[in-house]
């Protein structure tokens, strides 16, 4: 499997995490395990602006800060690639 495909997957997956933790945060309820996913949320949210600050150089627009808050490393390295 080629590098940009690994990081489609990985970013899909990063994805279905970030819903498990909006619907952790708005109806904890609805999903075993709340907490955790809060608290993981609150992990990427640090992890990312940590990211994003000091790794500022490589963005090159506001679409790049946004995706690296959602997507972290793997929104880096598709910029790495991409360049």
């Amino acid at each position: 499997m080629e590098p940009m495909m690994h990081l489609k997957v990985g970013k899909v997956i990063v994805s279905i995490v970030w819903v498990l933790i909006a619907i952790a945060v708005v109806e904890p309820s609805q999903i075993p395990f709340a907490q955790a996913f809060e608290w993981l949320g609150a992990f990427l949210v640090i992890s990312h602006v940590v990211e994003i600050t000091v790794l500022r150089e490589r963005m090159r627009g506001p679409k790049d800060y946004a995706l690296t808050m959602l997507y972290g490393a793997l929104q880096l390295k598709t910029i790495r690639l991409s360049s």
